[in-house]
């Protein structure tokens, strides 16, 4: 059984834990510096080096990040939470476009739906839609940075990395709690 993160435990080290959901279980990874990546279910992250979240720790600790990202997402999911306030610990290349993309999809309001050329154009290059799809596609932390509030202009819903029935899903569940 894996113990939790103790005092001097580097600061680096990342640990797991998983929620269910309304969309299935999702794995969450972080260190102290934040959270770093979620997953659903079905994605096969590779936590053998990671510790499994088992007790709550100290503050600024790992399991408090991982304890604090599975509270605000259970928030979200019982409609009393529309904005996540929590660190986040994603590398990013200023100058690099997806990054920037990343970075201005947590300008989208709860309940709102930008186009892929919206989030182009808010990422500083408005020719760019296609890599702004790529850019959601490649979002380590869907649900708390909201790729899926990004659709295609031509209507529909587009593709997902959780799947489009979880993204008809989030989508609803903002529209119903506006």
């Amino acid at each position: 059984m894996a113990t939790a993160l103790r005092k001097d435990s580097p600061p680096n080290m990342h640990m797991w834990t998983s929620l269910d959901t309304p969309l299935g279980r999702l794995t969450l990874v972080g260190s102290a510096q934040g959270l770093s990546h979620v997953y659903f279910d079905g994605e096969s992250p590779d936590l053998g080096s990671m510790q499994r979240l088992t007790d709550v720790t100290e503050p600024g600790s790992a399991g408090a990040v991982l304890v604090d990202a599975s509270q605000q997402i259970a928030e979200y999911f019982a409609g009393t939470r529309r904005e996540f306030k929590l660190l986040l610990a994603v590398p990013a290349t200023p100058r690099a476009f997806r990054d920037r993309a990343q970075r201005a999809l947590r300008d989208i309001p709860f309940g709102e739906r930008w186009t892929y050329s919206a989030l182009a154009t808010a990422a500083g290059s408005a020719q760019a839609a296609r890599a702004a799809g790529s850019a959601c596609a490649s979002n380590p932390l869907p649900i708390v940075v909201p790729c899926h509030r990004v659709v295609p202009a031509s209507g529909g819903l587009g593709s997902y990395r959780g799947g489009v029935a979880a993204k008809r899903l989030l989508l609803e569940h903002e529209a119903g709690n506006q």
